[in-house]
């Protein structure tokens, strides 16, 4: 199995409104751009499966992705981003101004958990269940440190167009990074991670892999 971790393109409406795809007008002019040159670098990428987190950025990115490849894109609602106060506790635009205010003074080591909304825990433990849950369903089962393929000659090639914020706990987690208040790992708008899982003896550990930036892609064999 290959995991692709992929940021969503330059947004435009409400950040944090859930939609059912298809979805439209969603991203910025810049965002359209962005989308259709991430769907022309990825076009010789077969994919399996498209998932995405159910805010309109990341179904409108990946519609770019699923619309030539005839695949329907699959809402996964534990990728979604940070969920700021104003979500989670319904607060005011000016009370939320003054709870980040009051968080920038907070150190790193410090700000588990602030007022200003959800924590990085809190997003830890939606995030990592749903991605073990989503992968079992694809065959891949956590054990042993690593991984147990249902087919040892596995070759699905997943997609998943996340947020930068949900990404980079996502991308900590396979990469066995510890878990902290900010996430080590930075996506760029449409930046790819792509996590293959290599077999040692008989368990499989995830390993991350940079693609290059142009150039012909040439198959595994």
């Amino acid at each position: 199995m290959e995991l692709y971790l992929i940021r969503h393109a330059d947004m435009a409406g409400d950040p944090h409104r859930h939609y059912a795809p298809p979805v439209s007008d969603c991203l910025s002019d810049v965002g359209c751009q962005q989308a259709v040159a991430l769907a022309e670098s990825l076009a010789g990428v077969e994919f399996s499966a498209i998932y995405a987190s159910p805010l309109g950025r990341t179904l409108q990115t990946a519609q770019a992705l699923a619309e030539p490849r005839r695949l329907d894109v699959g809402a996964v609602p534990w990728l979604v981003e940070w969920r700021p106060a104003t979500v989670t506790d319904g607060i005011d635009d000016t009370q939320y101004e003054r709870l980040l205010a009051k968080s920038a003074d907070i150190r790193p080591e410090q700000s588990w958990k602030t007022e200003a909304g959800e924590g990085t825990l809190e997003m830890a433990h939606r995030i990592i269940p749903g991605v073990l849950r989503l992968m079992a369903a694809h065959g891949v089962h956590a054990g042993h440190g690593g991984y147990l393929l249902d087919d040892p000659n596995d070759r699905q090639r997943l997609a998943l167009i996340g947020h930068g914020g949900s990404l980079g706990v996502l991308a900590s987690f396979l990469l066995g990074v510890p878990i902290r208040p900010y996430a080590p790992v930075a996506f760029a708008q449409t930046g790819v991670a792509v996590f293959d899982l290599v077999r040692r003896v008989d368990v499989w550990y995830t390993s991350l892999r940079i693609p290059a930036p142009c150039g012909p892609r040439v198959e595994k064999p």
